[in-house]
């Protein structure tokens, strides 16, 4: 369970509402129906955490958390998605990023580069005096993509 404080509360509940409005498939505006009573007792089961975390997505990436609800609605947002199970993911993932960047800490950065590589996806790559590290970054993910030492 996701408990909720009551700033989440309140700005869940107006957003469920909002896209429920929209929703025309009665087996969707049934399931958020559900969500949506989860919400206002507070707490999100596992069940609906994907749910809430979709919402979260939209609500977040779009700038209308901070346009609507400020700095401190947006921060409490961004706050619950990290509970989440996709939330958790990413922080996993940056987690495991930054295990390989501790590797090359005291390396000389000799060249970096940043370049798109599809549509949404990125490609950072660090060249050092003893190696070359490449990470993919994209809407849904940040991994080590290839890690190359120099054994010379």
């Amino acid at each position: 369970m996701l408990a909720l404080d009551d700033l989440q509360k309140d700005v869940l509940e107006r957003e469920i509402r909002a896209f429920v409005k929209e929703v025309a498939d009665p087996e969707a505006r049934s399931r958020y129906a559900t969500f949506l009573q989860e919400v206002e007792s507070g707490e999100v089961s596992e069940e609906h955490a994907r749910l809430l975390a979709g919402l979260l997505e939209v609500v977040l990436e779009s700038g209308r958390a901070r346009k609507l609800y400020g700095p401190a609605g947006e921060n409490s947002l961004i706050s619950l998605f990290q509970k989440t199970p996709q939330g958790s993911a990413l922080t996993q993932q940056a987690n495991e990023v930054n295990q390989a960047l501790k590797g090359i800490e005291d390396q000389v950065v000799k060249k970096m580069s940043f370049r798109p590589s599809k549509p949404g996806s990125w490609v950072l790559t660090l060249q050092t005096d003893r190696c070359e590290l490449t990470l993919r970054i994209d809407r849904r993910e940040i991994r080590v993509d290839n890690l190359g030492i120099d054994l010379a």
